[in-house]
């Protein structure tokens, strides 16, 4: 015999089934319109990337329905290709796609130098205003961290009254003995012994965090190139005054 079910039950059966209700729907409606708002702003940071009048751009636009379009170029207005949020979106989608150029830098490195001075500083600042989500990558093409052991010693000491020396020790963790070596001596004894416990104590430093500092170092360098206070020497340039 089926029991009866008081008014009272089917008032709270009543209440807990909205409220879970409520709850599943509010739950999907925050997902969707997430998915929706996510879905057109890396859209429009894409597009903004690529340039508004380029045919890319375009193509991509025309694709899309009329709504969808109106969002996104209504979205555009609010970046420019250079912000931080927009490189951050283009370099995640490009990462995430699995793309490796690591062959194409290393033959750009071989040869920046070779091409001449001319050529190099417009072809690269050609190629950080077009493809800025790679900028630390082509710097890195004209001088990285290793690159510390061409430079003459007015130029280390004066990069390294600009750095911490927390930040120095990390970078040198992850250092060839060379540049360790070039380091150390453009140092007085006592900095450069202190240096070195600073190094013993600090451990296993994790590979992100010596990449992280060994590229601060490297901001330095090239701050004080711009300022006409140090000249990047690299080793092409060494091994020319040798020919």
């Amino acid at each position: 015999m089926k029991r009866e079910i008081s008014v009272e039950a089917k008032k709270a059966q009543f209440i807990v089934e909205k409220a879970m209700d409520d709850i599943t729907r509010g739950t999907r409606k925050v997902l969707m319109d997430y998915v929706s708002r996510m879905y057109v702003t890396s859209f429009a940071k894409a597009i903004v990337y690529l340039g508004l009048e380029s045919e890319d751009a375009i193509d991509l636009l025309d694709n899309m329905d009329y709504d969808t379009r109106r969002q996104v170029e209504a979205f555009t207005k609010s970046y420019q290709k250079s912000d931080a949020q927009v490189i951050s979106e283009v370099e995640h989608i490009v990462t995430s796609s699995g793309m490796d150029f690591t062959d194409d830098y290393k033959i750009i490195k071989d040869n920046i130098i070779l091409s001449g001075k001319a050529f190099a500083e417009e072809t690269v600042h050609n190629f950080q205003n077009e493809t800025p989500i790679f900028q630390k990558k082509i710097e890195d093409c004209l001088f990285s961290f290793e690159d510390f052991q061409y430079l003459d010693d007015r130029a280390i000491q004066k990069v390294l009254r600009d750095t911490d020396i927390q930040e120095l020790a990390k970078a040198l963790k992850g250092a060839s003995t060379e540049v360790q070596s070039k380091i150390f001596r453009n140092m007085s004894q006592r900095a450069a012994t202190m240096l070195k416990e600073d190094m013993e104590w600090m451990g296993p430093v994790r590979a992100q965090d010596v990449d992280s500092a060994q590229a601060n170092l490297v901001k330095i360098v090239f701050r004080l190139s711009n300022n006409g206070d140090i000249l990047i020497t690299l080793k092409e340039d060494i091994e020319s005054l040798y020919i």
